[in-house]
């Protein structure tokens, strides 16, 4: 039986995440159990978290990148945005924010999935410190007294006293934990797919809700723009039985002139969407994160700056146990970590939330009273700061 001070179940993003930030300021040995294969030579994960989507970094998360010296290389995958512009079909309200108005150069930047996690890949395959296993699935867990016993088909069983739990939204160690969620289903997809335009700005990141529709127009640095398209889940099924040219017509008819002609465009997926949180993120000796904690609408692109925060939070409480000499999983250090990140959680959660329904609710006079609230927000003294400020991860 093998042991190790910290066993993470998850090597997506935010695994990886965790994984380096543990190795660059502890000094423990870390197992990273992933369940997807990896490519030695490149270093890249075949893992859902690594696909042809694209995720918003907001400015806190670059900063932090910068830290862990991976920004260079990940700038290569990065686009900037410095203005953001959210509107409504129909609706007389507008509401925008500038980067150089905030006295920053961006808000954030749009990373390419498979660019980002070829990056974090390399980075871990280079770290002495972290031991990856994949891929692997953990069949059983066993709770025992100060520690977790994780059996690895495949490998030998692994003891630590402080498991991570970052295996995804639909997290199975979470369940075996027995931990129950708190679930909603949107009764939506998000269509995803990246796309090309016409007259599109450098740098600009377009909200736009089109009745029941939500659509996201993001920067990518090859120019070309990142979609993601919320609609009730028949229409979406409706959308995607379309050829591309019907496709693009009808994306086109949503998003109006000001970006110009839709001129091409990959094959779009489809996701359902669900807001999934867990009751519970921790345990004696164990911890759930990233989506296994709390997996969000993609309305306010905040989901994964979130779980960074997180990450970063719950290092800096390993950290401190391992200065005093106390276990790294110890229960009450663990309920401090949920304490300290309480406010945060539910600021994005219920943002996010209120969002998409506000936005999505159609109901007689609701459209008028949209477009109240985008041009209250775009004149109210401190209003944009607000909100610039969230957009940033700086809550």
């Amino acid at each position: 039986m093998k042991q190790a001070d910290v066993v993470i179940v998850g090597g997506g993003m935010v695994g990886s995440l965790l994984a380096l930030n543990l190795a660059r300021r502890l000094c423990c040995s870390i197992v990273m159990i992933e369940a997807q294969s990896i490519d030695p030579s490149q270093g890249s994960m075949s893992e859902l978290s690594f696909d042809g989507r694209s995720t918003a970094l907001s400015r806190t998360t670059s900063l932090h990148l910068q830290q862990l010296g991976l920004w260079p290389e990940v700038l290569h995958h990065a686009a900037p945005i410095t203005s953001i512009h959210v509107s409504q079909r129909g609706g007389w309200g507008r509401f925008r924010l500038d980067a150089g108005e905030e006295q920053v150069d961006a808000f954030g930047f749009v990373i390419e999935n498979a660019g980002f996690g070829s990056v974090l890949s390399r980075a871990v395959a280079a770290c002495p410190e972290i031991e990856v296993w994949a891929p692997c699935q953990v069949e059983q867990v066993e709770v025992q007294a100060g520690t977790t016993l994780l059996h690895v088909p495949g490998r030998m069983s692994i003891q630590t006293g402080l498991m991570v739990a970052a295996d995804g939204a639909f997290s199975r160690l979470r369940t075996a934990l027995g931990i129950a969620v708190e679930q909603h289903d949107y009764g939506q997809k998000a269509i995803v797919c990246n796309v090309r335009l016409s007259h599109a700005r450098e740098g600009l990141a377009l909200e736009r809700f089109v009745g029941e529709e939500i659509l996201a127009v993001l920067p990518r640095v090859d120019g070309s723009r990142a979609l993601i398209w919320t609609a009730p889940t028949k229409q979406a099924d409706a959308l995607m039985r379309m050829n591309p040219t019907q496709f693009g017509r009808e994306l086109q008819l949503r998003l109006g002139p000001a970006l110009g002609r839709v001129y091409d465009h990959t094959k779009p997926v489809a996701y359902s969407l669900e807001r999934i949180i867990a009751t519970q993120q921790v345990q004696p000796g164990r911890v759930i994160l990233g989506n296994a904690a709390h997996f969000l609408h993609p309305v306010a692109g905040q989901g994964f700056n979130l779980c960074v925060r997180d990450v970063l939070a719950l290092v800096n409480v390993v950290e401190e146990q391992a200065r005093l000499g106390k276990p790294l999983g110890e229960l009450a250090a663990l309920e401090g970590y949920v304490a300290g990140r309480r406010r945060d959680q539910q600021i994005i959660t219920s943002f996010s939330d209120t969002l998409v329904r506000f936005f999505t609710w159609n109901q007689p006079g609701l459209m008028h009273l949209r477009s109240v609230g985008l041009a209250g927000l775009d004149i109210i003294p401190g209003s944009k700061k607000i909100l610039a400020r969230m957009t940033m991860g700086a809550v």
